[in-house]
């Protein structure tokens, strides 16, 4: 299907939602047959929002209306996020232009879906996506995005579960952009990354809000007090745990600045275990396993 006709069917498909969330009493924690090809078109919603400039219209938003209200994400190498509010932060928020250093890109296109599998409510995609990555010297690459979400009655995302892969092979090639020998590209990163959060900190981290004591406090806990962290620490006790959640701040201080803060707020901490993570039963919203009728 060509692009523009993609893009005429998921507008359609809008339109068709919008009127269904008026009229459609049904209960949406239902398990809705909804079928492949609308799947394929919800699939194809979601990305078009997803890109860039789209994105800073839902993050806008404060709550997108593409999640149910009671949405559970997960993402592979962070955490958990519950609810529709915090989501779309974390999802459109997240990948929108911002002043802070950070690995986290910007995903410009083009998107093209290479694996597709769909039944009932349930759709699981692989997604090449066009990204640009300002503070790595505007580096484009391109990003393998796994998926796996469901949706409701109301055509709302009501789970999704995300890995991002060959993350680490990313992360590598982003670090050595900065300089070609890998101890001192890391200490660049650790020196740019901390000096952002640092700022970000003392910008909008005030009253009952504020979890360093200085600028000099903060950055010599940032980089003398816990590790840089690797690719799938993103949600521990490191730099890289804070240095994502440092985007967040500036949407709610009252939810985010412990999240860059020393004890992690509980999002970066090492609370969790790699058994914990393997054997967790977080999903409650939907089966992801499609009903047989």
């Amino acid at each position: 299907m060509k692009l523009d006709k993609v893009l005429a069917a998921v507008l359609s498909l809008a339109d068709a939602a919008a009127v269904s969330s008026r009229q459609d009493t049904t209960n949406v924690s239902s398990t809705p047959a909804l079928g492949y090809d609308e799947l394929w078109l919800l699939q194809n919603e979601f990305y078009e929002r997803f890109m860039y400039p789209n994105n800073i219209k839902e993050a806008r938003a404060i709550n997108s209306t593409i999640f149910s209200d009671d949405v559970q994400g997960r993402v592979s190498d962070t955490r958990n996020f519950e609810g529709r509010e915090l989501n779309t932060e974390y999802i459109f928020g997240l990948f929108t232009p911002t002043d802070a250093v950070s690995v986290i890109g910007r995903p410009i296109g083009p998107y093209e879906i290479l694996q597709f599998a769909a039944n009932q409510n349930i759709a699981s995609a692989t997604t090449r996506v066009g990204f640009i990555f300002p503070s790595f010297k505007n580096l484009s690459l391109p990003v393998t995005i796994d998926t796996w979400i469901s949706w409701n009655s109301e055509r709302q995302i009501t789970q999704y579960d995300v890995t991002f892969r060959w993350f680490g092979y990313l992360f590598e090639t982003l670090l050595l952009s900065l300089d070609s020998d890998p101890t001192n590209a890391t200490a660049k990163a650790v020196n740019a990354l901390a000096t952002s959060i640092c700022s970000t900190h003392t910008r909008y981290c005030n009253g009952t809000n504020t979890q360093y004591d200085s600028p000099e406090d903060c950055y010599h806990f940032l980089t003398q007090e816990i590790r840089v962290g690797q690719s799938f620490e993103l949600g521990m006790n490191t730099l890289m745990c804070r240095s994502v959640h440092e985007i967040m701040v500036r949407y709610r201080p009252d939810v985010h600045c412990s999240h860059i803060g020393k004890d992690g707020g509980g999002m970066c901490d090492d609370s969790m275990s790699y058994a914990f993570k393997v054997d967790e039963k977080y999903f409650t919203n939907s089966p992801w396993i499609p009903q047989v009728f």
